[in-house]
């Protein structure tokens, strides 16, 4: 049988301090049939030395020529990919688990699906002042499933679900390029949001029937100081992450007319409303027109808030005076379901230890992406018993708890 054509994207800008481990992620698969295609926005540091380094005959580089903001180079990135492929996006400080291709492959071959959504590892790069320890997340979970994806739509815009449970084209999903340009023929571009990652997981769910979902993790997402959607939710607006105001002063896709902006410009800080935003700038993908849905999302938005509920609250005020509706209501109905919502995931907690596994400050430290996925396959294929799988749970909850991002925005 013919090996499909998968081609790894990764689009990056001055980060070549983490594109290089980032990388190597990459070329290290044992998989032939493999493009590599790294797309450079217009950067000025050492970038396209670091790939030229690589010296890997599957990698193509191609660069912007002039800067663009994050959804226009993901755009211009997928322009240079081949019709018959399909396609992941890696971020320049993620990567893929060893072996995951050749996995990916096989499920594309007995699966008669056109995306694959899998679960992810997650890994937290250290900082230059060692202030927050290096931690690693491991799902030790395996098999598969078929999913809808409408249902799983639906579940996402309740708030009973993550958007990564659903088929996304980030670290985790890969998707026949047959969807991305069934999507551009309708909207005219793949992506319409200044959120590409969040888009495509509505986008995609909008325009194919169901997905196969792996509970083996074959990506890995990492935390670093380039991560601009954890700096974005950084608790502390002194952060020392910088790429969030870098990303909202750049010229970029503008948001949703129906979702105003806080009174400094920038976004509310919820995850909630990036997926509504989405979703509402992917109603074209949709055949029956949208119900209006402003009172029931501004509903989950206040349910879901974390550690930003009071900026949360002041612009959902804003958004409920715009659009005409009983905020006090909403608010009320919102506090019962958040309640609801903490002890359902309280109530998830002791699994956690069962399905994966947390190193938090290991005596010999993982220093980048590169290591930390082949210590993750490491795990996996010597799963830990439940008294260390419940220690490292402990540890990492104690950490979590004071850190500078919520469990709920821990990863975009």
């Amino acid at each position: 049988m013919i090996e499909p054509k998968i081609t790894v994207v990764i689009p990056t800008r001055e980060r070549c301090g983490v594109l290089e481990k980032s990388l190597r992620t990459v070329t290290d698969q044992n998989y032939d049939n493999l493009d590599i295609l790294v797309s450079d926005n217009a950067s000025t540091d050492d970038t396209e030395a670091v790939v030229r380094s690589a010296n890997d005959a599957r990698i193509k580089y191609v660069n912007t020529g002039k800067r663009l903001s994050m959804s226009h180079n993901w755009e211009f990135a997928l322009s240079n990919v081949d019709d018959g492929s399909w396609v992941t996006i890696v971020g320049d400080d993620d990567g893929l688990l060893p072996d995951s291709l050749r996995k990916i492959a096989e499920t594309i071959q007995s699966e008669d699906v056109l995306a694959v959504r899998t679960k992810t590892c997650g890994y937290r790069w250290p900082s230059p002042a060692n202030t927050h320890p290096v931690d690693l997340e491991v799902p030790l979970g395996s098999g598969s499933e078929m999913r809808e994806a409408g249902l799983w739509l639906d579940k996402v815009l309740s708030g009973d679900a993550a958007y990564s449970q659903l088929p996304m084209l980030y670290n985790g999903g890969f998707v026949s390029m047959s969807v991305m340009n069934e999507i551009k023929s309708r909207s005219g571009a793949f992506y319409r949001s200044c959120v590409p990652d969040i888009y495509s997981a509505i986008a995609i769910s909008s325009v194919i029937d169901r997905y196969t979902f792996l509970h083996e993790p074959l990506a890995i997402n990492g935390l670093s100081l380039h991560s601009t959607g954890n700096a974005e939710f950084a608790k502390d607006a002194s952060s020392e992450f910088s790429p969030a105001d870098k990303f909202a002063s750049e010229e970029n896709i503008p948001f949703h007319g129906d979702i105003p902006l806080n009174k400094n410009g920038r976004t509310a800080k919820s995850l909630h409303l990036l997926v509504f935003e989405s979703y509402l700038q992917s109603r074209c993908l949709r055949p029956a027109a949208d119900a209006n849905m402003h009172a029931e999302q501004l509903g989950v938005i206040l349910a879901t808030a974390g550690v930003h509920s009071a900026e949360i609250l002041e612009w959902g005020a804003e958004f409920a005076r715009l659009h005409g509706l009983d905020y006090d209501a909403i608010r009320a109905k919102a506090r019962q379901r958040k309640a609801v919502l903490k002890a359902a995931s309280m109530a998830k907690l002791p699994s956690l230890a069962m399905k994966n596994y947390f190193v938090v400050s290991p005596k010999e430290p993982i220093t980048d992406i590169f290591q930390a996925s082949v210590a993750a396959a490491a795990i996996r294929a010597d799963i830990p018993g439940p008294g260390k799988r419940l220690s490292g749970l402990v540890k990492y909850a104690a950490r979590i708890a004071g850190n500078w991002v919520g469990i709920e925005n821990r990863r975009r």
